[in-house]
């Protein structure tokens, strides 16, 4: 008899996708799924070169993705985004907004830097040159420091970007800036799948996942508050309050204004649309 195969499934390891998939990792839902986590542009490349079957990816991914032979779905009901300030996405300035020539942008993210680029053109008229940063990279000493490519601005995503709140005399909440801007959410990321892989039952148990993953923020924020040596009040509010897990009609709606405003400035192909998985 032929053993079936387990589902490959790479989540993001950031502290916003824990109350997604918590219970998945500590086994507390019985599933047949061999699930691993990594930085956001890694589990997206390892979706688009077959390595994965679902991964939980930048959305811009979804847009530019052209895997070999096959398309992705979104599963339904689940994302990571914001409905206003975000806090774990944040562009840190020693000049004014206006005034950056040069940016250095976290390797971890791709919709992040999209964004970015969409809402300097959009809300600020600039288009800035760019370079690249670890994410480790501290913004107050790496702005000041003359060893360092000269750049005004530092984009961080995720846990990094969240120990360095305030650490600079400018700063801007992309999903803030998004808000202001459209009125509606901003998705970051989404469950997406490759149209051959055999599901089963992945979407619900992803769906009971998340239910269960919610329930138990407080719990979350503490372990992982410790984990990231971040104050625990920070992180309870950030996954209670800033993080919306939800793909309702008003997400899906700022998705498509997304995809939109990338297409304008050239950073999604043209004529992509959004399939989904069946629930």
């Amino acid at each position: 008899m032929v053993q079936k195969s387990r589902l490959r499934v790479g989540a993001v390891s950031f502290l916003n996708t824990k109350p997604l998939i918590y219970p998945l990792l500590n086994a507390e839902i019985e599933t047949d799924i061999a699930l691993s986590v990594d930085v956001p542009s890694r589990v997206a490349t390892f979706l688009s070169e077959g390595q994965l079957d679902v991964g939980l990816i930048p959305i811009i991914e979804y847009f530019r993705a052209k895997p070999s032979g096959t398309n992705f779905c979104i599963l339904p009901d689940i994302s990571i985004a914001s409905h206003g300030s975000v806090k774990s996405i944040q562009l840190f300035s020693r000049v004014p907004i206006r005034e950056i020539r040069r940016i250095a942008l976290d390797t971890s993210s791709r919709t992040s830097v999209a964004l970015l680029k969409v809402l300097l053109a959009e809300r600020y008229g600039i288009s800035p040159a760019f370079t690249t940063c670890a994410p480790t990279v501290i913004p107050s000493t790496a702005l000041q420091n003359r060893q360092y490519p000269p750049f005004e601005a530092v984009l961080l995503i995720g846990d990094p970007a969240l120990r360095h709140l305030d650490s600079t005399e400018y700063s801007v909440d992309l999903g803030e800036l998004w808000y202001k801007l459209t009125g509606l959410p901003f998705v970051y990321a989404c469950w997406v799948a490759r149209e051959e892989a055999c599901l089963g039952n992945l979407p619900q148990v992803l769906l009971q996942s998340k239910a269960r993953g919610i329930a138990q923020i407080p719990e979350i924020a503490q372990i992982e508050a410790q984990k990231l040596g971040l104050p625990e009040t920070l992180c309870l509010d950030y996954l209670r309050n800033r993080i919306k897990y939800d793909l309702d009609e008003s997400a899906i709606a700022g998705i498509e204004l997304f995809y939109k405003y990338a297409v304008k400035h050239n950073l999604a192909p043209t004529c992509r649309s959004l399939t989904f998985a069946s629930s």
